[in-house]
C-alpha cells in the first residue's frame, strides 16, 4: 500500500474518531444525560390487571413506584423509590387534602422533590396543602411564569413558611432519586411563553427503563428539541390536540402513554385526533377517566428496573366527586 494511501486511510480513521468524540459530549440524541433506547433492548411491560382498592397499594418494596392519580381534570404523580420520594403536581385545590391523606396512609411523611410542572391551578392547586401537611419537603422545582397568580402565591407561601428551597429549573438541569436519574427537558421561561409551554419536563430513566413527564407541554416545546425514546409516557396536556404530535411520537415511541384526565370534561379531552396519533405510534394508551374498576382510577406502576408492571386501581383522588 503506499504512503499517500497510508496517511489518507489514518486521516479518515481519526477524522471518524473524532467525530465521534464530538457527538457523545454535544449528546446527539438531544441530551448528554440519556442515551436512545433501540427497539431490541426495550424492557418488557406486563399486561394491565386490575386492583379494587388503595388499600392493596403496596409502596413498601425495592421497586420504583408510580402513581398516576385520578384527580379529576388535572394532575399528579407520586414516585417513590426505596425511601427517595417525588411528587409531581398536586391537582386542583380541592384535590390537595386527598393526596396528603393518601400519602400519609401509605406512611409517607417526607417528599424529597415536588415539581410544580406549571401555574395553572390544576397541576398546583393543591401543593400549598402538600407543602403545609407533609413533615418534611427537600426541595420545589417551579417556574417563574405565572408567578403572579393565586396559586402559584399560595405554593411559594408555604414553602417559605417552612424554609424550603424554591428553584427554577433550566434545561439539563439533572438529579437523582436513588438510582433513578432525572433530567430537565424543557423549562421555557421566555417573555410571552404561554403557563402550558412553561411547563417543566421531566425525563427519568432507572436502569434500563425510562420516563417521561410532559406537564402540559404543546407542540412548541416538542419541536424545540429532539427527543429520547422512552417506555411510558405521561402525556401532555390531559391529551389535547395541541400536544403529542406525529414528530414528537415518532422520536419518543413509548410503549405506554398515560393521560390524566377528568370523565366527561368540558373540554372534551382527550382528543380523539391525539388518541389516534399515539396509537398509531404503537403506543398502549391508558386513561384515568376509563378503567374497568370503579369506572374512573388511578394507575400504579412498578418496576425492577427491568420489567414494568401497571394495575389500574379503583381509587379516586378528585377532591370535587
Amino acid at each position: 500500500m503506499g504512503r499517500r494511501k497510508v496517511k489518507n486511510k489514518i486521516k479518515n480513521w481519526i477524522t471518524s474518531l473524532v467525530v465521534f468524540i464530538i457527538l457523545c459530549v454535544t449528546g446527539y440524541y438531544g441530551t448528554t444525560y440519556f442515551q436512545e433506547d433501540t427497539q431490541e433492548n426495550r424492557v418488557e411491560i406486563t399486561s394491565v390487571e386490575s386492583i379494587e382498592n388503595s388499600e392493596l397499594i403496596d409502596l413498601n418494596n425495592n421497586n420504583l413506584n408510580i402513581i398516576f392519580f385520578y384527580v379529576g381534570q388535572a394532575d399528579s404523580t407520586f414516585i417513590k423509590l426505596n425511601d427517595f420520594t417525588m411528587l409531581i403536581d398536586a391537582g386542583n385545590n380541592e384535590d390537595g387534602e386527598n393526596i396528603v391523606n393518601f400519602l400519609k396512609e401509605k406512611g409517607i411523611n417526607e417528599i424529597d422533590y415536588i415539581i410544580g410542572t406549571h401555574a395553572d391551578e390544576d397541576h398546583i392547586g393543591g401543593l400549598d396543602d402538600i407543602v403545609s401537611k407533609i413533615d418534611t419537603i427537600g426541595k420545589m422545582y417551579i417556574p417563574t411564569v405565572g408567578e403572579s397568580g393565586t396559586d402559584y402565591k399560595n405554593a411559594i407561601k408555604a414553602a417559605e413558611e417552612k424554609n424550603i428551597v424554591v428553584e427554577n429549573p433550566v434545561v439539563g438541569d439533572t438529579f437523582s432519586l436513588g438510582e433513578a436519574n432525572c433530567e430537565i427537558m424543557s423549562a421555557m421561561e421566555e417573555e410571552g411563553v404561554s403557563d402550558n409551554d412553561s411547563s417543566i419536563v421531566l425525563q427519568m430513566n432507572y436502569k434500563q427503563t425510562s420516563y417521561l413527564f410532559m406537564g402540559d407541554a404543546e407542540k412548541a416545546v416538542e419541536n424545540s428539541r429532539s427527543w429520547n425514546r422512552v417506555d411510558v409516557l405521561k402525556v401532555g396536556h390531559h391529551g389535547s390536540n395541541s400536544s403529542s404530535s406525529e414528530e414528537f411520537l415518532e422520536q419518543v415511541k413509548p410503549q405506554y402513554s398515560i393521560i390524566e384526565v377528568g370523565k366527561d370534561n368540558s373540554y372534551n379531552l382527550p382528543s380523539s385526533k391525539a388518541i389516534e396519533r399515539l396509537e398509531n405510534s404503537g403506543s398502549k394508551v391508558l386513561r384515568t377517566d376509563m378503567v374497568s374498576v370503579g369506572n374512573v382510577g388511578s394507575f400504579w406502576l412498578t418496576s425492577d428496573g427491568s420489567v414494568i408492571d401497571i394495575k389500574e386501581v379503583n381509587m379516586s383522588l378528585d377532591g370535587n366527586s
